[in-house]
């Protein structure tokens, strides 16, 4: 059953998914240090917007976020907001190790992907997300990282 919202004008239930890739598709997040970092990053950002993060997942060269209750901001906003606050944050705080990368002038490509996702079950994200992760994660060497469990308040990442 959809877990519509309430709003003082408007009923009903959207979810956004939003793909981010690094700068030349480097696989930045293989550094378990700024996977966390960037996960925590899109949290903090979210819980400052009012919007909801539902999920957080990130293959070696890319990260997937889904959203709920992001209907004040249009979708170019939400993904300027995010990749323009974390790569501020994640380059203040690491610059060390982005280096590595060899990144540029920007961590995230100009482009990012994105579809609403409106009513899709919590099994059909994790489903979703597991799937893709598999894929690009299995030719890395390091052991596979765990999902982040979906449903979770912004506040507990």
């Amino acid at each position: 059953m959809p877990n519509y919202e309430s709003h003082s004008h408007s009923y009903g239930e959207s979810a956004l998914h939003l793909q981010f890739t690094p700068k030349y598709r480097r696989a930045i997040f293989t550094d378990s240090l700024l996977l966390r970092a960037c996960r925590g990053m899109f949290g903090y950002i979210a819980v400052q917007l009012k919007v909801q993060l539902v999920a957080a997942e990130f293959g070696p060269d890319h990260t997937h976020t889904f959203f709920r209750d992001w209907k004040n901001y249009s979708i170019p906003q939400l993904a300027q907001l995010l990749k323009g606050r974390s790569s501020y944050e994640l380059r203040r705080r690491f610059p060390d190790r982005l280096a590595l990368f060899k990144l540029g002038a920007s961590m995230w490509t100009d482009g990012y992907f994105y579809e609403t996702v409106g009513s899709v079950t919590a099994d059909a994200r994790q489903f979703y997300i597991e799937r893709c992760q598999k894929k690009h994660w299995a030719h890395e060497k390091k052991q596979e990282i765990n999902l982040y469990k979906f449903f979770k308040r912004p506040s507990a990442l």
